[in-house]
């Protein structure tokens, strides 16, 4: 059974205990993505002078390069953003480690590195899907988006042969649709974050996804009462 307030308020409650992993962890996982666009915006400024002068050389029409050196570009971007799974699922790491009693350490987001290559294949493959749900007239898209989180929660599970967690994700998705419902109620609340000058994210995001882990753990029937997040009441 879904309670999502239970969900928002174990996220809550995880930050205050252990900001400094939550936080902290998501500033790692910022950074990384800061410096992978970088590099990807990088490497498509490359890609895009070099299919200018090629199509000048050869004579091909303006609108042509364009294209070519639009569509290499979001290629690029599309390889090189999928570099930021490990580092994901690291950080589902910790905060599986919290909601089984343990204290998780910056350490954790690096902690499936070790995995890399299931979580690349995991994560490129879920979001894909999701992608060519938008191509397919945008609403497909939205009832798929759940995917991507869900690959990396049961990644973080370790279903890391083959293509489990994607298949693993789908299934929990069928069993509880309203997960799409609540994906995008907790994406909201992350994005509310950066209305406070973008310092607000740094705690409405790992909340949010705090609150993700859990509301997992609902739809699959493996959630437990986490005593430090929900004291009894004398």
């Amino acid at each position: 059974m879904i309670d999502i307030g239970s969900c928002f308020n174990y996220g809550i409650e995880k930050l205050k205990q252990n900001p400094a992993y939550y936080i902290g962890g998501f500033l790692v996982i910022v950074g990384v993505s800061i410096v992978v666009s970088l590099i990807s915006n990088g490497l498509s400024f490359v890609w895009g002078l070099g299919v200018g002068f090629v199509g000048a050389k050869i004579q091909i029409s303006e609108l042509v390069s364009r294209i070519i050196a639009t569509g290499g570009g979001a290629i690029i971007g599309s390889i090189l953003g999928i570099i930021i799974a490990p580092f994901m699922v690291g950080y589902y790491r910790g905060i599986r480690k919290e909601y089984e009693g343990g204290h998780a350490e910056i350490s954790d987001v690096f902690s499936a590195m070790s995995i890399s290559i299931p979580c690349i294949i995991n994560y490129f493959v879920a979001n894909m899907i999701i992608v060519i749900g938008f191509i397919c007239c945008i609403i497909p898209g939205i009832l798929l988006s759940p995917l991507l989180n869900l690959t990396i929660f049961f990644l973080a599970k370790d279903e890391i042969d083959g293509i489990k967690a994607v298949k693993c994700a789908w299934e929990a998705l069928k069993k509880s649709p309203i997960l799409i419902l609540w994906n995008i109620v907790l994406g909201i609340f992350a994005a509310l974050g950066i209305i406070l000058c973008c310092v607000g994210i740094l705690a409405t995001a790992p909340i949010a996804m705090c609150a993700t882990y859990k509301l997992f753990q609902q739809a699959i029937g493996e959630d437990k009462q986490a005593a430090e997040a929900n004291p009894v009441q004398s």
